[in-house]
């Protein structure tokens, strides 16, 4: 058999893949190209949650043998019922013999289970062809699998000085317009922007996407005191997106009434516990989780990003660093936050973007 061509192939199927983007989480991005003779026959991925499968898209569009065929996935296929049925049942029914797959999938569900039952049927399963670029592609899924909450973003805007903002100064934004429209990729790429009621109080933000392409990701706000207004302009371009208010259980009880009035207007109030007015971030993330919620962008105040920082929960962080001073206005990083992300960074980058610079981080 001819595999000289294999890593075409799967190139193929891990650029079918990226097209799902947002739309599959918190499901991971997967493609499927079946072959044969050295062709392309049939191409699929998944494109939506709880959408057909990407091996489950590719064989429908096809309809010749399967007998001399070889399938390239980016993803080990499910064995377990979800959303949709075990792709790994599909492909053992079908007379493809040879299956060839980028990487195991993380998720203990499957893991290795579905690699195993293509393999009890009789197929030649190879795996681990362009792993580094399949586990790339996905890696929020696969954090996110790993850790059992939802993959963190820190998004930080901040002055030469370290402040998030300029007392006094009209002027609304610290960063340029090419940050601003990086700022608004991000949000599409996310699930959910994530800011505490400060953030809310003093620059009622929209959190929605306005100068990039993309849908708006759902809006998460902390506000452990529930002192949020609820004529903030977030709870009024809700649109199709969820907005989740997330309180202590006390905060909640208190304001009893509050909450039924966001709750009325569509809000989403999830009461957690919490100590003196602060949510617990560990519970917080496993709600996110259980509504699906697979990524987050989180996008300060200083008391936010503080929390984040202090409990270790960041897997990315981005910090956008304008040429401008902001004396007297909050500072981003308090105390030792920053070096201590710093001495976690597995991996760090530096760009200019437009008139500001961005440092760029990644956490193992």
């Amino acid at each position: 058999m001819d595999r000289s061509r294999d890593g075409d192939f799967m190139r193929e199927a891990l650029r079918l893949a990226e097209k799902g983007g947002r739309a599959v989480s918190p499901n991971p991005m997967v493609g499927a190209v079946l072959v044969r003779n050295g062709r392309i026959f049939a191409r699929g991925y998944h494109r939506y949650f709880g959408g057909p499968h990407a091996e489950v898209e590719c064989l429908s569009r096809y309809a010749g043998r399967l007998d001399d065929a070889t399938l390239y996935v980016t993803l080990e296929p499910c064995s377990h019922y979800g959303k949709t049925p075990p792709c790994a049942t599909l492909l053992s029914a079908t007379p493809i013999p040879r299956i060839v797959v980028a990487m195991e999938d993380p998720n203990p569900l499957v893991s290795g289970s579905g690699i195993a039952l293509l393999q009890r049927a009789g197929k030649t399963v190879e795996v681990g062809l362009m792993r580094e670029e399949a586990e790339l592609l996905n890696h929020r899924f696969v954090r996110s699998v790993a850790l059992g909450r939802p993959y963190i973003h820190l998004k930080v805007a901040q002055t030469l000085d370290g402040r998030i903002f300029i007392p006094g100064d009209r002027r609304r934004w610290i960063t340029g317009e090419r940050a601003r429209r990086l700022v608004h990729e991000m949000r599409a790429s996310h699930d959910a922007v994530l800011v505490g009621a400060g953030t809310v109080k003093i620059d009622d933000p929209r959190l929605n996407v306005r100068v990039a392409d993309g849908a708006d990701p759902d809006v998460v706000i902390l506000d452990g005191k529930l002192t949020v207004r609820e004529s903030a302009r977030v709870f009024g371009v809700m649109g199709g997106r969820r907005v989740i208010v997330c309180t202590t259980v006390e905060s909640a009880t208190k304001h009893r009434a509050k909450v039924d009035r966001l709750v009325r207007a569509g809000v989403q109030v999830l009461a957690l516990p919490g100590k003196k007015g602060r949510v617990s971030l560990e519970r917080m993330l496993t709600g996110l989780v259980e509504m699906e919620i697979g990524s987050v962008l989180v996008e300060g105040g200083s008391e936010v990003i503080g929390q984040f920082v202090g409990e270790g929960i960041v897997d990315e962080l981005s910090v956008f660093v304008a040429p401008r001073l902001g004396m007297g206005g909050a500072v981003a990083f308090k105390e030792n936050a920053l070096s201590t992300l710093a001495k976690a960074a597995s991996t760090v980058g530096v760009w200019r973007v437009g008139q500001d610079i961005l440092i760029h981080a990644l956490f193992e």
